[in-house]
């Protein structure tokens, strides 16, 4: 008797399934779980930002602040923190802190709000800046942030962040085909944050100098730096600084706001100040 093969449309060994389909089929639905549970513990971090309150950030702020140096460049800092007192003056609806600006050696082009009032300017953006508009905008921006409560939503979804990749098993980021969904999101939720901090800013410092004049170009500044900003990972990153400042002349226009004089930096003209980067090299060696 002669043997024939034939094909078993149920053998075991055969897949009754495309493994590519079975593929994208799973991973949608892991997006769609992650992406859910970000979006929910977002919002209620969110949520709790806003009900935080200044004596908890204060607690929080005390790990996150301590390794500030808050003696280096003094005659500089002395000088960023009367413009900011200026500012906090004027602006009358801010949280409870006692508002304090410190400047981080390291050439980074940028400047961050943390916890509890606590601003830090990078020496790089201070030895871009051209006079004290310039500065009073950059420090009116990082006021808007506290305003609005976003240094804490930052830290809040950085967190949110974590816990997923923990939960998830991984040590280092999202896997590669998650990361950018979430990377998107981030992105809107950041400019938005952004864009609502500057129309605070640029609000506050023409309530405190009685005009406009030199504010957007601080974020010219920005513009010609965008692609080297260098910021702690759990800080919001500032996207689209072009389109900020369209945005930013629209407001100017909207509210009319008269340009005024340019007010220079005081002695030699420049930040840092010659005399605070003698200081700090001599305590370098």
């Amino acid at each position: 008797m002669k043997f024939e093969p034939r094909y078993s449309e149920n053998n075991v060994n055969v897949p009754s399934q495309n493994h590519f389909r079975e593929f994208i089929r799973l991973s949608l639905w892991l997006l769609g779980i992650v992406f859910g549970v970000y979006f929910i513990l977002g919002y209620a971090s969110d949520k709790i930002a806003e009900r935080l309150s200044p004596r908890f950030e204060t607690a929080i702020a005390a790990g996150i602040t301590s390794g500030l140096d808050r003696n280096s460049f003094p005659r500089t800092s002395a000088y960023l923190q009367k413009v900011l007192d200026s500012l906090v003056a004027s602006a009358g609806d801010l949280p409870e802190f006692k508002y304090k600006v410190s400047i981080h050696d390291q050439s980074a082009v940028n400047a961050v709000a943390l916890p509890a009032g606590n601003i830090v300017v990078f020496r790089g953006l201070l030895a871009e800046l051209k006079s004290e508009n310039e500065v009073a905008i950059i420090l009116a921006h990082e006021l808007g942030h506290y305003a609005h409560r976003d240094h804490l939503r930052g830290l809040g979804r950085g967190l949110v962040i974590m816990s997923i990749t923990a939960a998830l098993g991984l040590s280092g980021n999202l896997p590669g085909f998650i990361a950018p969904s979430v990377q998107t999101f981030n992105l809107k939720h950041s400019r938005n944050q952004e864009s609502a901090a500057d129309l605070f800013a640029m609000d506050l410092f023409a309530r405190t100098y009685g005009h406009a004049g030199g504010a957007i170009d601080a974020f010219k500044v920005l513009a010609r730096h965008e692609h080297g900003i260098q910021s702690p990972d759990f800080i919001s990153t500032h996207p689209d600084i072009r389109w900020r400042m369209q945005s930013l002349a629209s407001h100017m226009q909207l509210k009319k706001y008269p340009q005024g004089a340019i007010r220079p930096f005081p002695g030699s003209g420049v930040l840092p100040f010659p005399e605070d980067e003698k200081k700090t090299n001599k305590g370098s060696h």
